[in-house]
């Protein structure tokens, strides 16, 4: 059938709004896969493309048949030890202890400060890395524990299970000779001392 010039004329607009829509909806479609992957993209980030703060633990020890062998010595850090307490508390002894309670347990090491503060005693133990070797290190994210006793109580212990440090026990058992336990996840203590040029990579 012959088609009649106007109504030819009249055909071939209507079929343009239909590929307008059509070209409208596949620019949608790929707009929303882009925006699809992009965000899949940086949810699917693994853990190696997080940058990692370079370790910043300084050795002090090494364990040399159930011996510690300090590197550091002790008295090198009772000043150290004072600016952490950081409340007049003066540190007169600095030692490094193993924890562990029963030979099932891994053993953990500790750097442990004692102190007078105004006639009370004061402890502090911060956590140290123990490297394949043996070698022990300090680091900034080494958890702290400290022990305040109170008036009446004249030594605190610390108190562990397995291979952590739980709390503070006085050694008194008196009634009212109580010590405090306080935590932090991390500490300061080697911060700024510049005379410990031991800094390397915890071997792992």
């Amino acid at each position: 059938m012959k088609v009649c010039a106007p109504l030819q004329a009249l055909a071939k607009p209507a079929a343009l709004p239909s590929l307008r829509y059509m070209l409208f909806f596949l620019l949608i479609l790929g707009s929303a896969c882009t925006t699809r992957d992009a965000i899949r993209d940086e949810s699917e980030a693994g853990p190696e493309d997080i940058e990692e703060e370079p370790y910043d633990g300084k050795l002090l020890a090494q364990v040399v048949f159930d011996t510690v062998d300090y590197i550091v010595p002790t008295t090198e850090l009772m000043q150290p030890f004072i600016r952490e307490f950081g409340d007049g508390t003066v540190v007169d002894k600095v030692m490094i202890r193993k924890v562990q309670e029963t030979k099932e347990d891994d053993p953990a090491y500790y750097l442990v400060g004692l102190g007078m503060q105004n006639g009370q005693f004061r402890s502090m133990a911060l956590s140290l890395d123990v490297a394949a070797d043996n070698s022990l290190y300090l680091s900034s994210k080494g958890s702290k524990h400290m022990c305040q006793a109170a008036a009446g109580c004249g030594f605190c212990y610390f108190t562990f299970s397995g291979n952590q440090i739980t709390g503070c026990e006085c050694a008194s058992r008196a009634p009212g000779n109580n010590c405090v336990h306080k935590v932090s996840q991390q500490n300061t203590l080697l911060k700024n001392v510049s005379s410990l040029d031991r800094t390397r990579n915890k071997k792992k």
